[in-house]
């Protein structure tokens, strides 16, 4: 058997990968005890943690006669290799510069120096000798002797198992010896994580993932005042149902569900007595999440005349209450997700007396029909304050989950009336059957003033007759003078799983037009036809748009954003881009494939890939460097291909990641930019981003016979791409310079661009849902009429 590697350390493994022991008795609160908080922080800690659930009982193989003290005896009760080890690689760290996350200070090099030391006399203290055992094969053998009875004594005293050998242990003390001669000088850490700035600390908390926080914040006082900030942002209490009850064939067995859900609710007590007791994690409360998996199982259930999973009334009553407690409790509570409950008018209530609540999630819950009864009373003069106090005016953000298979969900339209000053709503919907709407005294009743982004997700055009007349009418479904409830809406996205022909995509825009929504973003995915009078269309109808999305379906059997053949070539949409007079940012899923032969690959094979310089990247085929290698183009802002453009100095963009050169994807956005001068992004989409080409202009410096100077300040016409010039011998303007970023590996890319104004303005979401937007204030109200919503707050929020 051979030791391991000093060179395997276990604080290399990503500490999302962390395992815990499953029969560790300590979990965070709120959480399954099946879940431990373990955390790695030494050198070898995993390896010996999984080493002791081998052993299991204490080691009891020590010979009480060998005449070790006490301690000696108690270490030597587990033996193993990872003792020592630690010890050789902790050294060895020191002296090198790396070590694990305990860090590297004096006073604990210090201990480490008198332990070695202490390892070092033990190990030249075994009486060895040389001894030969001949020749073999005209080569010597030798063996090295020693004392068995010493050798004994020093494997109980360093905890070696009987599997290891001397040999094996001079190897790596010899390794120790040669890094402490080649580096004698111990590194002490001159500057530590907790000098950095507070507010950089918890920008790294924040980015990391609740098991990478936890493992911050074991490591001192300081990250675990940041990371609790983090790990106790969100909160999750839930009614749970054992994972080994089945709801189809438990009306088969012998077990109790009663007594199942009685041990079940004081779970549940005892999480939300642990929120009340601990007012210093109740207040670092932000997201609270609440489940009842016990009405899960009952929608599972085939038989609803004989459910075993129907609990009494009284029984969700005091489930209702104890629910309430804990939203009483956290007095910075901004996001609440309800799950699979029945909202009944006690818990609406509660919820609506949250003042800090601005985003709420209903994910296939069931809201009673008495509850929007009453909320559909509550605007008229005749209400009842019980009725008025559902009302949660302070929500600003509302998604809403719906299952077509269970119809109580549908139910959760009555969100509408509850939470009517909402600034972004989001619908989703799955599962087979009928997707039931409103009828007319509910859309009679609803106001969405203040709505400015819609995100829909599967659901069909057909189904939405009712929500769009609702917009498209002036003064909502009541009537008035007012624009519609679409007349503060910039952003709109529409998601679908299933091809949606052009007809019913121009119809649903339509109305929008009709309703005067001041559209800036717009994100259509599902398209089936994606031909050109869909641009034609896009661009009559809002011409103003500042994004634009476009994802087609390739066939019947594509359900996922991913690219796609489109009908025509690329550059043949281009010219439809020519009605818009305020685009910024363009996206679609146009598939190109990476081996097609395209004239860049001949620049390259004419330089014979010489790097960096070696290629021209300029259109005409001019001077300049390899913008393979930069990641750079030109072209001028009428789309000509001038010999200014390649020969003229431009500053140079920021440098790119090295690509291969078949990777040109980003040429495809020339004929684009040439009928579009506004555009400032060109993406590809794939599930998430394929590729985003950044496009920034720069001046063209004057050539020719001219002095050099009568270019300057020399610009391009508005809208009108031609270059315009003063020295008839120079020809001068703007260049275009296009800065490909390439994500072969789908990875995370933010949609979050800067406006002019210098806030991000979101243009697109891979999400069901576009980013919360804070609530509102009292100056800002809708009801002054159909002003733009970028006139009101928006403020991003969690």
């Amino acid at each position: 058997m051979q030791f391991p590697m000093a060179e395997q350390r276990s604080w290399k493994e990503p500490i999302d990968q962390l395992s815990a022991s499953a029969d560790s008795n300590h979990c965070y609160p709120g959480g399954h005890a099946t879940f431990s908080s373990n955390v790695f922080l030494s050198l070898y800690d995993e390896e010996e943690s999984r080493e002791q659930s081998v052993w299991g009982e204490p080691f009891a193989a020590v010979d009480r006669s060998c005449g070790l003290t006490s301690k000696e005896m108690a270490e030597a009760n587990r033996p193993t290799i990872y003792y020592l080890l630690r010890l050789f690689d902790s050294i060895r760290g020191f002296h090198k510069g790396s070590l694990d996350l305990s860090g590297r200070h004096p006073e604990r090099y210090y201990n480490l120096q008198s332990q070695w030391n202490r390892y070092l006399c033990s190990f030249l203290g075994l009486e060895t000798e040389i001894r030969s055992c001949g020749d073999h094969g005209g080569i010597s053998q030798y063996q090295i002797a020693f004392n068995a009875e010493r050798w004994h004594r020093f494997q109980l005293k360093w905890r070696l198992p009987e599997s290891a050998s001397y040999t094996q242990l001079l190897k790596c003390t010899q390794k120790v010896l040669r890094e402490l001669k080649q580096h004698p000088v111990p590194h002490f850490q001159s500057i530590r994580l907790i000098d950095l700035p507070v507010e950089v600390l918890d920008n790294i908390v924040s980015l990391a993932s609740t098991s990478q926080a936890k493992a911050l914040s074991c490591t001192c006082h300081t990250l675990n005042d940041i990371g609790q900030r983090h790990i106790f942002r969100t909160w999750r209490m839930k009614l749970h149902v054992p994972p080994h009850i089945s709801p189809f064939n438990v009306e088969y067995s012998s077990i109790d569900l009663p007594t199942l859900a009685y041990y079940a609710r004081q779970d549940l007590e005892r999480s939300a007595r642990f929120l009340i007791e601990t007012p210093h994690i109740s207040q670092r409360v932000q997201r609270l999440v609440l489940t009842d998996e016990w009405w899960v199982s009952r929608r599972a259930h085939p038989h609803e005349a004989n459910n075993p999973f129907v609990l009494g009334g009284e029984f969700y009553r005091s489930v209702t209450q104890i629910f309430g407690s804990a939203l009483k409790v956290a007095p910075r509570l901004t996001t609440l997700v309800l799950c699979n409950l029945e909202m009944n008018a006690d818990l609406v209530r509660r919820v609506a007396e949250i003042g800090t609540l601005h985003t709420l999630e209903l994910h296939l819950c069931y809201i009673p029909r008495t509850v929007l009864r009453k909320l559909l009373t509550a605007s008229s003069p005749s209400s009842k304050p019980s009725d008025s106090a559902l009302v949660c005016p302070r929500v600003s953000n509302l998604r809403i989950y719906m299952d077509s298979s269970f119809e109580e969900t549908h139910s959760q339209w009555t969100g509408l009336l509850m939470c009517p000053a909402i600034r972004t709503l989001s619908l989703v919907q799955f599962g087979i059957g009928a997707f039931l709407m409103p009828d007319a005294a509910f859309w009679t009743k609803c106001r969405l003033d203040n709505l400015e982004r819609l995100a829909l997700d599967n659901i069909d055009a057909g189904d939405l007759a009712e929500l769009v007349r609702y917009l498209a009418t002036p003064g909502g479904a009541g009537g008035g003078a007012g624009a519609g409830a679409a007349q503060r809406m910039t952003h709109f996205k529409l998601h679908m799983d299933w091809g949606v022909p052009d007809a019913d995509i121009i119809a649903l825009l339509s109305a929008l037009h009709t309703a005067h929504a001041p559209l800036e973003v717009l994100v259509l995915e599902g398209l089936s036809d994606a031909a050109f009078p869909l641009f034609d269309a896009i661009a009559a109808l809002f011409p103003d748009l500042l994004a634009l999305t476009l994802v087609r379906r390739q066939n019947a059997s594509q359900h996922q954003n991913k690219l796609a053949d489109w009908p025509c070539m690329s550059w043949e949409y281009a010219q439809r881009m020519r009605g818009f007079r305020r685009l910024r940012h363009f996206c679609w899923n146009f598939r190109t494939e990476y081996w097609d032969a395209t004239p860049r690959a001949l620049l390259g094979f004419e330089s014979d890939f010489g790097g960096a310089g070696a290629v021209s990247n300029s259109v005409g085929g001019g001077g300049g460097s390899c913008g393979r290698e930069t990641g750079r183009e030109q072209l001028d802002e009428d789309g000509s291909n001038g010999a200014s453009a390649s020969t003229s100095p431009i500053p140079a963009p920021p440098p790119t990641d090295d690509v291969p050169y078949f990777l040109d994807s980003h040429w495809m956005a020339l004929p684009f930019v040439a009928h579009c001068p506004t555009l400032r992004s060109f993406s590809l989409m794939d599930r998430t981003v394929d590729m985003v080409c950044r496009i920034t202009t720069a001046p063209i410096e004057p050539t020719g016979t001219g002095t050099g100077t009568a270019g300057h300040g020399i610009g391009i016409g508005e809208g009108e791409g031609e270059v315009q010039a003063t020295d008839k011998s120079t020809k001068t303007g703007v260049a275009k310079v296009l800065t490909p970023t390439y994500y072969p590996t789908h990875g995370s890319f933010s949609w979050s661009v800067s406006a002019s104004g210098g806030a991000g303005q979101e243009w697109n979401t891979t999400a069901s849902h576009w980013p919360t937007l804070a609530p509102l204030s009292s100056n800002t109200s809708a009801s002054g009429g159909g002003g733009s919503a970028r006139t009101t707050t928006t403020t991003r929020v969690g």
